[in-house]
């Protein structure tokens, strides 16, 4: 994943500054309305998925009481009203994090410029889309666990963490009852939430400000660790997706 990738973006240097202001490291994942993704990702799922060896995850994930993965769709149609919302209430959450000021001009950040669009660029050479919830949840959660250990990844890794993550969501019935807007609500916050991580991540790097950068890894793992059950820094990114180390 191009975590060093430099697309030169006033959103990226201003959401980096808006991190800092509020340590990045205390950051929760920001999610719409009562959403977060303990809801949406059953840690039995999560865990049978990781535990199992390269290609089993999405033949063990579906389980007899709840369906199948062809029944559930991951991807939707974006609509330009539900990106006004979720950039809107981003830009909210971060002023309360912040100042109302910043947060207004997070909000003009966010309105003049295309953030899906950005955060496709990051992700794209690996193969991940917009208008997928699942390529925007796996780009998230390897981007954290990059930044728990100091890692990198490829695009076979991706592709396959993301295979993972499909099956784990098409069988759980918080995700199942999202809708096409809701799916969409889901995806973008992720990819604001991506942005803001990467933002501070690789500042981090270009300062070399050790420090920092291990702040947010530990802040990294024990927000997974809180919002998902998984321990970020138990687990290795191999060919076939994530397992446990």
């Amino acid at each position: 994943m191009k975590i060093l990738g430099s697309i030169g973006l006033a959103l990226l240097m201003a959401l980096t500054g808006a991190v800092t202001s509020v340590h990045a490291q205390d950051m929760p994942t920001v999610l719409p309305n009562d959403y977060v993704l303990k809801d949406i990702l059953n840690q039995q799922r999560v865990e049978a998925a990781i535990g199992a060896r390269p290609g089993e995850a999405s033949r063990r994930a579906p389980t007899p009481s709840q369906p199948r993965s062809t029944s559930i769709t991951t991807v939707y149609r974006p609509a330009p009203a539900v990106s006004a919302r979720v950039r809107r209430q981003f830009a909210d959450w971060m002023g309360k994090q912040t100042s109302p000021e910043e947060g207004r001009r997070v909000a003009q950040l966010l309105e003049r410029g295309d953030p899906v669009r950005d955060w496709a660029q990051l992700v794209g050479g690996d193969g991940l889309r917009p208008g997928d919830a699942a390529d925007a949840l796996a780009a998230y959660w390897i981007l954290n666990w990059v930044i728990a250990n100091n890692a990198d990844s490829d695009r076979a890794q991706v592709l396959a963490v993301r295979q993972q993550v499909r099956a784990i969501m098409a069988g759980n019935p918080a995700f199942a009852r999202l809708d096409d807007p809701g799916r969409q609500e889901f995806a973008e916050t992720l990819m604001l939430n991506f942005l803001v991580q990467q933002a501070a991540y690789v500042d981090a790097l270009k300062r070399g400000d050790w420090p920092t950068q291990k702040r947010l890894g530990d802040a990294a793992v024990a927000r997974f660790r809180s919002e998902m059950g998984v321990d970020l820094r138990g687990l290795r990114l191999t060919a076939g997706g994530f397992v446990r180390a």
